[in-house]
């Protein structure tokens, strides 16, 4: 393994000679001038048979091993060649040597460009003959580009480097003789065990247990990455070594009955690892085919390929889904193994205090453990017990205890007595609604329920989520970790754990009724195993679990109703205006209840919040909480027509006491009387004053720019004030890409004045770190505004000013289609047009331009990006102000857009 070979390995084809001489002693390649020719074609025809092998679909173990063997047979034949012309120098060796395969090529295991480590363990590492014998071995490998580390040590000094440094004792265990005395081996494998693991076993599994850590955090941390790396990445084929290390360091286990025969893994156990090693072999070897070189990230790109080569195709989900889907599952098996084993091989001591706190549970030493593990066969619940006792009493629990329910719980005999089991399922409930934080390594009860597989045990249906991905850059976890993490987040509320979001904290601590919530959270995504209709499905899925869980029927239907609306609030806030009164009588006649808005609310916060680190952006928080409001404020008044009006009215009278001593009071009230009703329901009173007060204060210049506090930090609000002329908006987005700026909402208004129409458009605006300050970003902003209105510069021009980054150093990401529907429902007055798509530069321009060209004004955008999927939502209205209601036309609308787009995507594949 080349990180333990650190302090003598080779890097990349360079030669390090093991003398100062600037030839080798012994040149094997000028005593047999076609020794070069004979190697070269010796590699290059078992590459080749490697390469068929792999495109084939042979086994990948088997084709990593015959890779291995070849190169067994190249380095052997040129020991001894080597061996030989050392000797006709009239060299003589001053004790035994052998030429020793270490780390990956030690396990006999290679990939298509895998690197190749070797010592030559001698008696005596100053000898001379050692010295001539590795130059004649090596020179002819680096001529040929061979990447070889090597080392020159006695048994002595491996066993001292050993002792030092304790992670170098893998080396001890990887080492397998290629040629030369057998012997030394011998004396090393002993001198290994009685020096170094067996006085130093403990402090063996711990440094390997750190530098594992450490390892997982340089290569992300977690299991699920959307482009995992299959050799160091956690769960990956450098996990796998771990848990092998651990195995052989412990009980000097060498194979699968050795595991067995040792307790460390049962035989269901082995035959899950090697199926695991299977396939991580067989994905390593498809990514270093495709690239060309030694390539262990499974990117995007590569996911696709590969799912095809692997035999995945798409049906109710796509072949590459199932295909990582398959990965995780098995990469999950490797990183648990590879944990639990570094626990296994610890030595127990044993306990010296015990105190019985329940059936089968004792207290020993400080730590939850099982009386007798051999009960939980006859007695499930003792499973379920044993957490709620360690959750009772806050002590930690005992590794072994873990380990022995891990090992039964995929039983699937055990699963259906555990399932039978009511005693099993009230503790399980009553573990789910707990809030508590746990003593658990992970802090959180339910993920330790989930990594030892009881929910899935006690909620079959929970297990096809296992692994299940979406094959998106917007989700950052597998179907059943966000599950997990969701329910995690729900329980930190319902603590008063509320971050920024008090509201949601407030609302979750009052909740009276934790079950049907906390369960509908859990099982939100089992509709993700059906093909249409998932929500549907789904929902039904779970109100079968939740009346086998002894919910009533009431509860059950409650959790079936969040399951399948769990959606519906954030569709509403991101993607609708939710000033509009007839979004809001829809979203009322769907909760019904403030107790039903309440869990549907924390139900979403807890859900889209997990999604990923940034899945609910602040202004995301703050919609959904206006919508919240908004709808429990029409649900306790109960007339939303007048509630409405009453709106209207209240905050213009409100805003127009607040001018009073204001300068300019007939241009103030002016802007009361000019602006639509839907500008009074969209903004509160401080804002309609600060509003107005812009619009007085305009003055005869072209173009006024304001910008000011937004509804959060990262969030600012542009007021831009004009004459309003066709295509204007199309203009403004051309300039706010042009300056980098993220167009979040956009409200859209025109004042019918004496001189002529005024446009008044408001902007919700995502900033970054190197946004100018307000005053400098408006003057920024009015002087490219003031250019365009002047035709002094095109919109074109101002897009290409956009700072995009190269095109080598974007991943590629999975394929985003491209969709656009009409709603003629959600709004009185307007069409809705959707637009789903892949996010692009000038994207919001060609839209806007594209609907100019169509005669439609836009009077509300909102725009929401979700990964590289953006959700673009315009309410529009025809040249008379009304909605598009021609069939033709609508379609004339949807075909235009699309084409557009379409073009747009194009040009930027071929720049």
């Amino acid at each position: 393994m080349r990180h333990y070979l650190a302090p003598f390995e080779a890097h990349g084809h360079t030669r390090q000679p093991l003398s100062d001489a600037s030839s080798p002693v012994v040149d094997l390649g000028g005593l047999a001038p076609t020794l070069g020719r004979t190697c070269s074609g010796y590699l290059g025809g078992y590459r080749r048979a490697f390469e068929d092998a792999v495109r084939r679909g042979d086994p990948g173990v088997l084709t990593a091993r015959s890779h291995a063997r070849a190169l067994d047979g190249l380095l052997s034949a040129l020991f001894c060649a080597a061996d030989a012309a050392t000797r006709a120098l009239g060299k003589t060796p001053r004790g035994r040597v052998a030429l020793v395969a270490v780390g990956g090529y030690g396990r006999s295991t290679l990939g298509l460009y895998s690197d190749v480590d070797v010592v030559f363990l001698s008696d005596d590492s100053d000898d001379p003959f050692v010295g001539a014998l590795a130059e004649g071995l090596l020179y002819p490998l680096w001529d040929l580009g061979v990447d070889i580390g090597h080392a020159v040590r006695s048994v002595e000094e491996t066993l001292r480097l050993a002792r030092e440094d304790i992670r170098t004792t893998t080396t001890l265990i990887d080492f397998r003789r290629i040629a030369g005395h057998g012997a030394l081996l011998d004396d090393l494998e002993r001198g290994a065990r009685e020096q170094v693991f067996e006085p130093h076993l403990v402090e063996f599994l711990s440094a390997l247990e750190h530098d594992t850590a450490l390892r997982h955090r340089r290569f992300g941390g977690s299991l699920y990455l959307l482009e995992p790396d299959v050799k160091q990445g956690r769960g990956g084929l450098r996990d796998m070594d771990v848990a092998e290390w651990a195995a052989r360091a412990r009980w000097g286990a060498r194979n699968e009955q050795d595991y067995v025969r040792t307790g460390a893994l049962l035989a269901r156990e082995v035959r899950e690892l090697e199926d695991a090693r299977e396939m991580l072999w067989r994905v390593r070897n498809l990514l270093h085919l495709r690239a060309g070189r030694q390539q262990d990230r499974l990117t995007f790109g590569d996911q696709e390929e590969i799912a095809q080569e692997l035999g995945f195709v798409d049906g109710v989900t796509l072949g590459v889904e199932q295909f990582m889907q398959a990965y995780y599952r098995h990469a999950r098996i490797v990183a648990l193994t590879a944990e639990r084993m570094l626990d296994r091989a610890r030595p127990r001591n044993r306990a010296t205090t015990f105190r019985k706190l329940a059936h089968g549970i004792i207290l020993a030493d400080g730590s939850i453990t099982l009386e007798n593990p051999q009960r939980l066969d006859g007695d499930p619940a003792l499973a379920f017990r044993f957490y709620h006792q360690a959750t009772r009493h806050r002590k930690r629990p005992d590794h072994s205890a873990l380990d022995a329910i891990a090992r039964i719980a995929p039983d699937k005999r055990w699963r259906l007595r555990l399932q039978d089991s009511e005693e099993a399922t009230q503790l399980f409930l009553a573990l789910l609604k707990n809030v508590d934080e746990s003593a658990f390594r992970s802090g959180s009860m339910v993920a330790e329920l989930h990594e030892v597989g009881l929910v899935s045990a006690m909620i079959p249906e929970f297990e096809p989520l296992v692994g299940r991905v979406y094959h998106d850059v917007f989700h950052v976890y597998t179907a059943d970790i966000h599950a997990i993490k969701a329910l995690e987040r729900l329980q930190a509320l319902t603590r008063g754990e509320s971050g920024m979001r008090s509201l949601a904290a407030r609302l979750a601590a009052e909740a009276p009724r934790r079950i049907p919530l906390f369960l509908a959270v859990l099982l939100h995504s089992l509709g993700r195993t059906r093909g249409r209709d998932q929500e549907e499905a789904g929902a039904r899925m779970a109100e079968s679990v939740a009346l086998r869980l002894g919910l009533s029927p009431v509860d059950a239907q409650h959790v079936r109703w969040l399951v399948q609306n769990q959606k519906t609030l954030y569709r509403w806030a991101t993607q609708r205006d939710i000033h509009d009164p007839q979004c809001l009588r829809k979203v009322v006649s769907i909760v019904e209840t403030p107790e039903r808005l309440r869990d549907l609310f924390l139900c979403t916060i807890a859900i889209i919040s997990t999604i990923n680190p940034d899945g609910i952006t602040s202004w995301k928080a703050r919609a959904l909480e206006d919508l919240y409001l908004a709808t429990l404020a029409d649900l306790e008044s109960g007339s939303a027509p007048i509630q409405t009006e009453n709106r209207v009215l209240e905050v213009k009278l409100q805003a127009v006491v607040g001018f009073a001593g204001d300068a300019g009071q007939a241009e103030l009230q002016s802007f009361i009387d000019e602006m639509p009703d839907r500008y009074f329901l969209a903004n509160p009173v401080d804002v309609v004053r600060r509003h107005a007060r812009i619009a007085r204060d305009r003055g005869a210049e072209l173009v006024t720019v304001r910008v000011g506090p937004g509804p959060s930090e990262d969030v600012e609000e542009i007021v831009i004030v004009s004459a309003d002329r066709p295509g204007l908006l199309a203009d403004l987005t051309a300039v706010f890409a042009a300056h980098d700026l993220s167009i979040l909402t956009a409200q859209i208004y025109t004042r019918a004045r004496k001189m002529g129409d005024e446009a008044f458009d408001v902007f919700w605006v995502k900033v970054g770190d190197h946004t100018p300050m307000p005053a400098q970003l408006a003057e920024d902003l009015k002087e490219d505004i003031t250019r365009r209105l002047t035709n002094r510069i095109s919109a074109q021009d101002l897009i290409a000013r956009q700072s995009t980054p190269p095109p080598w150093s974007v991943r590629p990401g999975p394929k985003v289609s491209t969709h656009i529907s009409v709603d003629n429902n959600a709004s009185s007055r307007y069409t809705v047009v959707d637009v789903f798509t892949k996010d692009r530069v000038g994207l919001l321009h060609e839209i806007a331009r594209t609907l100019h060209e169509l005669n439609l004004s836009i009077a509300v955008s909102k725009v929401n990006t979700e990964g590289q999927r953006v959700a673009d939502v315009f309410y529009v209205a025809d040249e008379h102000g009304q909605k598009l209601r021609d069939p033709e036309r609508l379609k004339r609308l949807q075909r235009a857009l699309y084409d557009r787009i379409i073009a747009l995507h194009a040009r930027a594949e071929v720049r």
